[in-house]
């Protein structure tokens, strides 16, 4: 299963030039501007958008692959109580769920507790011991921040499958977690987005 992370950072039709670039079997994209998506790549992709389509989705490739779409918004909204992050949560063929992440992010405090209500909000809603790819932009600023979601992961039978780097920063906003599935390889690339991405080679844990 290959399957690409990107922040589209609302780079109009960006994801669509992704999929036909790269012919991934899933993306999980965070900031998409759906409305200026190719409609018939993304008529079956589950999203969390708002009105004027910005959010996350999860697109696959077969027409039927993408079901039990599952819409979680952090519990903490942000600036000036008018954004909530959203994500969307969907079930994969062979029962994969696969999560499309956009953390709390809380500008300028950055709550750590915040961003893990957010996680641990998503989690609730996925079947424990279900093999999942649960990534994208978790806004992590510090190791504070890195060290707590990891662990929640971790308690819930996740590893951390890779993280890249955000231009300019040490630490990486962006991860790739993942649980009764194995990396077989993964790489990054340069787009017009702020956010590099990630194509990972993925399959089910025999």
């Amino acid at each position: 299963m290959r399957v690409i992370v990107q922040n589209l950072q609302k780079r109009p039709g960006l994801a669509s030039s992704l999929v036909r670039e790269h012919k991934p079997d899933v993306l999980l994209a965070q900031e998409i501007n759906l409305k200026t998506e190719d409609e018939a790549l993304f008529k079956t992709a589950a999203h969390n958008t708002s009105k004027m389509g910005f959010g996350t989705a999860v697109y696959g490739r077969g027409p039927t692959s993408i079901t039990d779409m599952i819409l979680v918004n952090s519990p903490h909204a942000e600036t000036g109580w008018l954004i909530v992050k959203k994500t969307t949560v969907a079930l994969y063929e062979d029962g994969v769920h696969l999560v499309s992440f956009h953390g709390y992010n809380g500008m300028p405090f950055k709550s750590v507790s915040k961003l893990i209500d957010h996680v641990a909000a998503v989690l609730a809603v996925i079947p424990k011991g279900s093999p999942a790819v649960f990534a994208g932009d978790f806004n992590t600023w510090s190791k504070e921040h890195v060290d707590a979601v990891t662990n929640l992961m971790m308690n819930e039978g996740f590893m951390l499958a890779c993280s890249w780097p955000y231009p300019g920063r040490k630490l990486p906003l962006d991860h790739a977690f993942i649980r009764d599935l194995r990396l077989d390889s993964y790489t990054t690339y340069q787009n017009e987005s702020d956010h590099i991405g990630i194509i990972l080679d993925l399959h089910l844990d025999p």
